[in-house]
């Protein structure tokens, strides 16, 4: 399969919900798809008639402890485990996976380098092109029997954390091979999605939302589900969809087996000319956690941004949770761009941790743009443009991070395999450009406020399976650099 960008591979499902493929992890059969070396080797020996090739379920099965297309990442609150996931685009295994990531050893094996990098760190070694960057299995990161296993082509990830009220920690994940959202619960140090005990199991149904209440009679989940944001105070989840230009609502409580779909609103957006899709792309929340949050959300199809609330209903003993969504204001995209102020295909966006400034990836101009959506005198955010930045083509994904001297957003760049890094203060500006590996897609960030740790940005690069980790550290010689690269890379 020849990948060009995550984001943009053949829809992974039909365009009727109800028409798609089957589960793909719960199909007992194992086709070439998984053993194309193998089915190669016996079709070239004259095994004309042979459908599919035999392969033991440990065979096929995704491994614990690898990096197979990584996409979405995302750190805890308390930054000690940093959540992966590996979308399998390649259908090598029986499914994807997320992985957990011990943020600790990865902030011990950077300080042993850094401060004695001519001592041999064990099961890695110095990038041949690049000696400021040390190579390390993966392996090592990986917190033992605490991942599990998901669907094919898992695009992103997001955290929903309860730990403020002494609850635990909860992950979504959207999953474009059903299609469906697939959610598991963080504690103990591993993650769970299903009833049993066994180890690195695969989610099972009840973790894995396709229709609305989780009633097959009711309306699906739309098909290509793609960006997700969840909400722990105002207890929900969205997602968005890229082909449909639907958005789903998830009412997800700190009770586990409340978790459901209770809305989705379809066609938000307008269709492509071309194509016909209608594309619902990147979703942020402007103050996450805080009471009536305003959530907003961009477009591959049309320059828009739309924005949306939650409301609620008694849902029993006088207790109210998320039950629909509420369209709220939009504003156009016109200020910057083609043809007289005409920015399309957005993609990630991202709030500052005020919710006082908005950053928009556009690719078509190749752009960052800077929105002010603090508050006006009525209450409402002003929703105005403040700055932009020429930045990459194919840009993905933007995180945002104030490491101690000012703000600054990080871009990753898909085709060309960098990260901008983009100052906001006045105009905006293009500070630095990080080479950081092949495909990078989804980017997390590490503020070390667990110790003396340096400030890190991770970043997972699909096309070659691989996490970077750069320094972001204010001072540090070595700021704004991949200092440590987690799995070898694949060779394209």
């Amino acid at each position: 399969m020849e990948v060009s960008e995550v984001s943009d591979v053949m829809q992974a499902t039909p365009p009727v919900p109800r028409q798609s493929k089957p589960h793909s992890m719960r199909t007992a059969v194992s086709t070439c798809a998984f053993r194309p070396v193998a089915c190669a080797v016996v079709l070239a020996l004259g095994g004309a008639g042979v459908a599919g090739c035999t392969a033991s379920a440990e065979d096929v099965r995704a491994p614990q402890d690898q990096l197979f297309f990584p996409t979405g990442i995302a750190a805890t609150s308390d930054e000690r485990s940093l959540f992966v996931v590996n979308a399998n685009s390649e259908l090598r295994y029986d499914s994807g996976s997320v992985a957990v990531v011990d943020v600790g050893v990865v902030q011990n094996v950077i300080a042993s380098w850094l401060d004695h990098p001519e001592q041999d760190q064990t099961g890695c070694s110095r990038d041949p092109d690049h000696s400021e960057t040390l190579i390390c299995e993966e392996a090592q990161f990986f917190r033992k029997d605490a991942a599990v296993r998901v669907g094919n082509f898992a695009t992103d990830l997001a955290v929903q954390d309860f730990s403020a009220t002494g609850g635990i920690t909860r992950v979504f994940v959207p999953t474009r091979g059903d299609p469906s959202i697939t959610w598991a619960d963080f504690f103990n140090g591993s993650l769970h999605c299903t009833v049993g005990t066994d180890s690195y199991s695969l989610c099972d149904d009840s973790h894995r939302l396709t229709s609305v209440q989780n009633n097959p009679d009711l309306t699906a989940v739309p098909s290509e589900p793609f960006g997700v944001f969840a909400d722990a105070t105002n207890g929900f989840a969205m997602v968005t969809h890229l082909s449909t230009g639907a958005v789903t609502l998830i009412r997800a409580p700190s009770e586990s087996s409340r978790v459901t779909v209770v809305d989705v609103i379809g066609g938000v957006f307008a269709g492509d000319p071309t194509t016909g899709l209608r594309g619902a792309s990147g979703i942020a929340g402007r103050q996450p956690n805080a009471k009536g949050d305003m959530v907003y959300v961009s477009s591959s199809t049309e320059r828009r941004i739309q924005t949306f609330t939650v409301g609620e209903l008694d849902v029993g003993g006088g207790v109210k949770a998320a039950s629909y969504l509420l369209p709220g204001d939009f504003f156009f995209l016109d200020t910057v761009g083609n043809n007289s102020g005409d920015s399309s295909n957005s993609r990630g966006i991202q709030f500052s941790p005020s919710g006082d400034r908005l950053y928009i990836t556009n690719r078509a101009p190749p752009m960052l743009q800077i929105y002010d959506t603090s508050l006006s005198p009525s209450g409402v955010p002003r929703n105005e443009t403040i700055g932009a930045s020429d930045i990459c083509r194919e840009a993905s994904t933007v995180a945002v991070l104030d490491a101690g001297d000012g703000e600054r957003a990080y871009v990753t760049c898909f085709q060309d395999g960098q990260v901008y890094v983009v100052d906001p203060t006045g105009q905006s500006r293009v500070e630095d450009i990080i080479t950081v590996g092949r495909g990078p897609y989804a980017s997390a960030t590490i503020t070390g406020k667990n110790g003396p740790g340096r400030k890190l940005l991770f970043v997972s690069n699909f096309l070659e399976d691989t996490i970077a980790v750069i320094d972001v550290t204010p001072g540090s010689a070595r700021r704004n650099r991949v200092v440590l690269r987690i799995g070898t890379p694949r060779a394209p």
